[in-house]
């Protein structure tokens, strides 16, 4: 069964081999559509740095730096962009495919219910940041990533809502295929902060604008 090039990744991939190298000649079905608003993505730590990815006719474009009026921002230490990337958390998905006997390629997305440019906009608007951690004993780490709504700082250390999870659990609920809300009211999560953030992130996304 074939294997996606995304799965084959060496765990020395640095950030710069992936922003600037792979990512932008990474086969990905995408909407043919082009979004204005880029998602910059901050790694922090030694051989970190800061790169902007926009959505042009369907491709993948990325940049150093961080362009003026993000949809969103996502920020990292470089371990854990490793442990996304080409290590645990990129392992885990691996398995929960395998579970389902499916094969290790990454979606398609080109049959979106939702339109992307409205989805970048909605999300652009939303006020706040969301740290998601997930807790993997096993390792004994606890990965963070933090996504900063709109173009203002981007927050790392603290924000306004942090989500919580156990990494076998998060393996469980995907295994299961648990759709997003049911996720949030399946009692897996641990919510600190605005407790009504991810549900608007979620509205966001899924193209509801109550």
């Amino acid at each position: 069964m074939p294997v996606h090039p995304f799965f084959a990744l060496p765990r020395t991939t640095r950030p710069a081999d992936w922003f600037e190298r792979i990512l932008p000649t990474l086969q990905v079905s995408l909407p043919l559509v082009t979004v204005q608003q880029a998602v910059v993505y901050h790694v922090l730590g030694a051989g970190g740095g800061v790169w902007s990815v926009s959505l042009q006719e369907g491709r993948l474009r990325t940049q150093p730096g961080a362009m003026v009026g993000a949809v969103l921002q996502v920020s990292m230490t470089s371990g854990h962009f490793r442990e996304a990337l080409t290590g645990a958390l990129r392992d885990r998905a691996c398995a929960v495919l395998q579970r389902l006997g499916l094969p290790l390629d990454l979606p398609d997305f080109t049959r979106l219910p939702v339109d992307p440019v409205g989805v970048a906009q909605r999300l652009a608007r939303l006020q706040g940041s969301l740290a998601v951690e997930v807790a993997d004993r096993e390792l004994a780490d606890r990965y963070r990533y933090v996504l900063t709504f709109g173009a203002g700082p981007a927050a790392y250390d603290t924000a306004t809502t942090t989500l919580e999870i156990d990494a076998d659990d998060l393996a469980a609920l995907a295994t299961a295929r648990t759709p997003p809300l049911k996720v949030l009211a399946s009692g897996k999560l641990r919510i600190r902060g605005d407790a009504d953030l991810p549900l608007r992130v979620l509205r966001a996304a899924l193209g509801d604008r109550s």
